[in-house]
């Protein structure tokens, strides 16, 4: 098969979607697939001046020009998206035709843009939802659900939903939340297959022996970790509330590996209340990952209410690899929570819940035994479930469902929509 997979970021960039789709485009042509990555030549936190072409590990990199704010100013955000838009439909245009555009949501309803292209050029489309938009900025408080704006947002993608030949979903619970808008025959174009991490790169690794550990003198403390993105899909508030009330445990630290929009307000809620167990650090190379997401006792993945369904955060496969405990804290509707809960591989809280989880911090860090029992369950349920193969392996058997069935025709989406 030709494949071609469309999204603003793909290799070096560091954000998740780029290293996910970099993996999974080195997977498909390694099993004898021809693979071209249609990106941006920005990075995800803004700047960068990529090459218009590149050839890395035998995948073909097509790079789209676009503006390169970056993610500073909402201005700035949406002229990189709208460039984006231009620049990708050229690229969509002009390259060689292939069998499948994987398109996905970064930005927003590129899909769109991926849909009518492939529908000119007889090619056909899987639809991998990360993020599902409009929603996601309705329950964040950057849209008003019943604003013009957002309703447009919602025709929009609902009518891309319709018109995809194959759409993949993160979760049980998104697949729910897409059921309703993809149409009448959604269930039977819907695949589950959630992120992954690739269990050879990252494995549990000692920390006494962890370089990254030495340099940044983690020995003799119990290290909760947080590695990522710090946006604002994420519940920090009970995070640092519970830092507060373990200000005089010495021996525990709460470190912040990553950037975001709300490492300002984390950098000053710790300088006000002169919080000595919280430490912020900038994303680290590829190459130091391994060691970095190996470094913490337990590991913290944060999902704000409402937000179930909506968007998965990618970091907890990474963090299963690694063989770490999972702290989840957020909306306990959500597949992470039902992962740990399942699989008794860490703990998990609602927002607001600091004081619970503060207790159990202090907790697990005078019981060693039961910590390393819950990361050996957390490697185990990675291993069964979200390795890399497994995951590449899913993807090639929804790409042959896809090109089993003929190709779908907008107008099918169009009287879908009227009918509604």
């Amino acid at each position: 098969m030709r494949i071609i997979i469309l999204n603003q970021f793909f290799y070096p960039d560091h954000s998740a979607t780029s290293q996910l789709m970099t993996e999974l485009a080195e997977s498909l042509v390694e099993s004898g697939h021809e693979v071209t990555a249609i990106s941006g030549r920005g990075l995800y936190g803004g700047g960068g001046n990529l090459t218009a072409k590149q050839r890395y590990e035998g995948v073909a990199v097509e790079r789209a020009w676009s503006t390169r704010f970056g993610k500073k100013s909402t201005a700035g955000r949406l002229a990189d998206y709208l460039s984006f838009y231009i620049g990708a439909t050229w690229k969509l245009v002009t390259t060689r035709r292939h069998d499948i555009v994987l398109a996905l949501t970064t930005p927003p309803l590129i899909g769109l843009v991926a849909l009518l292209v492939a529908r000119l050029r007889g090619m056909r489309l899987v639809a991998l939802i990360q993020d599902v938009y409009p929603d996601v900025a309705v329950a964040l408080g950057a849209l008003k659900s019943t604003s013009p704006l957002t309703r447009l947002l919602e025709r929009l993608n609902r009518f891309t939903l319709r018109g995809a030949d194959r759409i993949i979903v993160l979760s049980e619970c998104m697949r729910d939340r897409i059921l309703s808008k993809a149409g009448a025959d959604a269930g039977a174009r819907i695949d589950v297959i959630h992120n992954w991490a690739d269990g050879e790169w990252l494995t549990p690794l000692d920390r006494r022996k962890n370089p990254f550990a030495i340099e940044h003198d983690l020995s003799g403390k119990f290290v909760v970790l947080f590695s990522g993105n710090l946006g604002r899909v994420n519940d920090f508030d009970t995070v640092l509330d519970a830092a507060l009330v373990l200000r005089d445990r010495t021996d525990i630290l709460f470190l912040f590996i990553g950037d975001g929009d709300r490492a300002p307000s984390i950098k000053a809620f710790a300088d006000v209340h002169k919080l000595g167990n919280i430490r912020l650090l900038p994303y680290q190379p590829k190459q130091m990952t391994r060691y970095s997401i190996a470094a913490g006792d337990a590991a913290l993945v944060t999902l704000s209410q409402g937000l179930a369904g909506l968007s998965v955060p990618s970091k907890t496969y990474a963090l299963l690899a690694a063989g770490r405990p999972v702290l989840f804290v957020g909306d306990t509707n959500s597949e992470t929570a039902a992962i740990v809960a399942d699989n008794e591989c860490g703990a998990v809280f609602k927002p607001g819940e600091s004081e619970r989880l503060a207790a159990l911090v202090a907790e697990w860090s005078q019981d060693r035994q039961l910590v390393r029992e819950c990361g050996r369950k957390a490697r185990s349920v990675f291993e069964r479930r979200f390795d890399r193969p497994l995951a590449v392996s899913a993807y090639l058997e929804s790409f042959t469902r896809c090109m089993a069935c003929r190709p779908r025709r907008l107008l099918r989406s169009v009287v879908a929509q009227h009918q509604e």
